[in-house]
């Protein structure tokens, strides 16, 4: 009896794309054979049995487990409270144990674990031809060429705005520090580290660390390296022996010069973190007013007689609900902000801040268009979007 495993799925796999099983049975021969798919998460005991018959030209069994494995991969939208905050909703491990059920009618048999296969996958997704290349060294950290977790072009923080970036690990002591530079225009001002209290790896949320580099938090917690010729700062994760294992990140310092209020977007990007833009164009506030009625005797008694007054009602008005739309325009943006903004508008966990406070939005855009400069010298970004929950009015 042997079962092999032929394909499994990419090292820290994107759950939201295939992740597909191959194997093959010596015993796929046998009657009523079938593939046996255990799919166990984050150590749980519990398990979602899959099965399958074998492919009638070879014999092989096929299972794609990523629409189990998104059931237990949700998102951690919550600000940092501390430099490191751990992201368990954003990673999860799994564990299939495979193995096979054949035999007469009258009496099937399950042959169970009989192999197995692990790992690590996270609450992202991957344009199709992008994923057939994917390449955890690019996205874990690795080296001085591994991506933190966002595809924004070009980072700029403002004094009060939030900014985080995230990034996963795969081996102990790989996450061990941040190293924070401050520039001017003469160039390097100073720099520091922060060690990761989160860098042995002791559980699965350690693998997956969002970082706090807004200029607020960071200016607060490191004094010493921010001066008022600060211009902009750079973030970077070292390993144990202070090597590189991820790109450096250029964070410009930014004032808002608008004569309309900014408005602060966090959305979850195509890794399942969270990026930032600041709209500081004009913008517009339309309400759908709906209103729910009812009608009723406008007649009353007064003494013998039985009638209405003017200001009695026939039609009454029991509900209002009132939906506000919000409309606004972003500053010139480039064709590269163009392409990331995308994610914005396609995001299914979108926020805006109201008091430094996180409030749920909905875009509404059902369409969008990118824009390059080759065909366009300046242009920028009109977004739409509604609270997520409703103004109500008072009952009569």
């Amino acid at each position: 009896m042997a079962l092999t495993i032929y394909d499994a799925p990419k090292a820290y796999a994107p759950a939201y794309n295939q992740m597909i099983f191959t194997l093959s049975s010596t015993n796929n021969a046998q009657s009523n054979f079938r593939y046996i798919a255990d799919i166990y998460v984050n150590g749980s005991t519990s398990f979602t049995r899959l099965s399958c018959v074998a492919n009638p030209t070879n014999g092989y069994g096929v299972f794609d487990v990523a629409g189990i494995i998104q059931t237990f991969l949700s998102r951690d939208p919550d600000d940092n409270t501390t430099t490191f905050k751990q992201c368990e909703n954003s990673i999860a491990l799994y564990n299939v144990k495979f193995g096979e059920q054949y035999g007469p009618s009258s009496g099937i048999t399950n042959y169970l674990d009989l192999t197995s296969s692990s790992g690590y996958c996270f609450n992202g997704i991957f344009e199709p031809n992008s994923f057939l290349s994917y390449n955890k060294t690019k996205y874990v950290l690795t080296n001085q060429n591994t991506n933190w977790l966002t595809d924004t072009p070009t980072l700029y923080t403002r004094v009060g705005e939030k900014l985080t970036a995230g990034f996963m690990a795969e081996s102990s002591n790989d996450a061990y520090y941040l190293e924070i530079a401050t520039y001017s225009l003469s160039g390097l001002q100073s720099s520091t580290t922060a060690t990761n209290p989160y860098r042995t790896l002791a559980n699965q949320k350690d693998r997956s660390i969002n970082v706090d580099i807004s200029y607020d938090y960071l200016s607060i917690t490191f004094p010493a390296l921010f001066n008022a010729s600060t211009i902009y700062y750079t973030v970077q994760m070292l390993n144990v022996s202070s090597s590189a294992v991820s790109k450096k990140l250029t964070v410009n310092i930014t004032e808002t010069c608008t004569k309309y209020t900014p408005i602060r977007f966090k959305f979850m990007n195509n890794y399942g973190k969270y990026d930032y833009y600041t709209f500081t164009g004009a913008q517009t506030k339309n309400t759908d007013i709906k209103r729910n009625v009812f009608k009723q005797n406008p007649n009353s008694w007064s003494g013998t007689n039985y009638t209405y007054q003017l200001n009695s009602r026939g039609t009454s008005q029991y509900e209002t609900v009132l939906n506000d739309t919000i409309t606004i325009q972003s500053d010139w943006i480039t064709g590269n902000e163009s392409i990331w903004l995308e994610q914005l508008v396609t995001s299914p966990d979108v926020y805006v801040y109201i008091d430094n406070q996180l409030v749920a939005v909905n875009i509404t855009a059902s369409n969008y268009q990118t824009k390059y400069e080759v065909s366009e010298q300046l242009f920028n970004l009109s977004v739409s979007f509604q609270y997520s929950q409703n103004r109500k009015r008072q009952r009569r």
